[in-house]
């Protein structure tokens, strides 16, 4: 009976060993092999960029293939109290399903490494965006992974000169102030504000009211004599994150006089000697102009030539201007008759200003 019992169950070992491994056998046979792809190499880009990756051809010939992001690997940062992280990556980061290729738009992103304004929280150093291949019953039989680096992008501000490092700009003394506007350039602004970086030596100086910088009328030396120097980095945010900014030096320096007389900075009153008679049979050479302070003196060009109210043709070059000294130069010319003629001369200072004033030299017969 033992031996018997033995036998028995010999046989049905047998039986369920053969059983399982008929099974396993047409297990092996049926799973979707696998798809090896790559999406190439890592992106480095700046904000409001945008990139399209091909998709390999393994994919493509796959019609049965269903593809799908996974963004796991990224940390899901809050934005707001409505915004996450990784609702923005699904936003920015589609696909084509016409061209069938993969559209990455950082205008919908934020610079990485970027802190919020808003709740101090710190956009992931990457995004690692996962494209998943799936069969028709939703396995997943291949993926791979790439690296988004996005950077902060650069604005400019209007009217304002380029050293190549930092931009800069001149403002002259006076009781209004002065005003900058701000230039977003072609960047993306759909729900952005301008913000100024905080400094505590420019309380109450300079604020930032829309796309404007503003100074007060207090900006600068209290005596509006001598020069004064803010350094300022005004911020594209998105959604309190910082997405582009730019640094900007604005230079307070002393009103210009320019004039042909004399000008007395210490009593505080001026000499016209804008208006001279000459005689027409000779040349003319006339006193420089003043131009106070006189460091900011740079170059001086001719405007136009004006006789009795109406444009007088210079084209013979009878009236010209130093550029050096701004000096008036009339040649002895047979053409020129009795007459008011407005010569108007443009200096322009070192600082990048330009001003104009008026010569009259009322010619009569010699």
């Amino acid at each position: 009976m033992k031996k018997l019992n033995k036998v028995y169950y010999f046989a049905a070992f047998a039986t369920i060993l053969i059983s399982g491994l008929a099974s396993c056998s047409k297990d092996s046979a049926d799973p979707t092999p696998a798809v090896e792809f790559s999406l190439g190499e890592d992106l480095t880009l700046t904000y409001g960029q945008s990139k399209t990756i091909e998709l390999p051809q393994t994919l493509l010939e796959n019609t049965a293939l269903t593809l799908s992001l996974d963004f796991s690997q990224t940390s899901n940062v809050s934005i707001s109290s409505s915004i996450n992280l990784h609702d923005q990556l699904a936003k920015a980061i589609t696909f084509d399903d016409q061209k069938k290729n993969l559209i990455v738009n950082t205008g919908l992103l934020y610079p990485n490494g970027e802190v919020s304004t808003v709740n101090g929280q710190s956009i992931p150093e990457q995004y690692t965006i996962t494209v998943v291949a799936k069969n028709v019953d939703g396995t997943a039989i291949g993926k791979d992974s790439f690296q988004v680096k996005v950077s902060s992008a650069t604005i400019s501000v209007k009217d304002a000169q380029n050293s190549g490092t930092v931009l800069f700009a001149y403002a002259l003394y006076g009781d209004t102030g002065a005003s900058f506007e701000l230039d977003a350039l072609d960047l993306p602004t759909q729900g952005t504000s301008w913000y100024l970086k905080p400094n505590t030596s420019q309380a109450n100086i300079v604020s930032i009211e829309n796309s404007t910088i503003k100074f007060s009328n207090s900006a600068g030396d209290p005596d509006k004599k001598t020069e004064f120097s803010y350094d300022l980095e005004p911020v594209l945010l998105k959604d309190g994150i910082a997405v582009a900014s730019t640094k900007f030096k604005v230079n307070f320096i002393p009103q210009i006089k320019f004039l042909f007389g004399a000008y007395y900075p210490d009593l505080g009153f001026t000499i016209d000697l804008s208006l001279i008679h000459i005689g027409i049979g000779n040349g003319y050479l006339s006193a420089n102009p003043t131009l106070f302070p006189e460091e900011y003196k740079s170059s001086f060009s001719l405007v136009s030539v004006n006789k009795d109210g109406q444009a007088y043709d210079n084209t013979s070059g009878i009236f010209s201007v130093n550029d050096q000294t701004g000096a008036v130069s009339v040649k002895n010319d047979d053409s020129l008759v009795a007459g008011s003629y407005v010569i108007r001369v443009k200096a322009t200072t070192t600082t990048g200003l330009e001003f104009q004033t008026n010569l009259t030299l009322v010619m009569s017969g010699g």
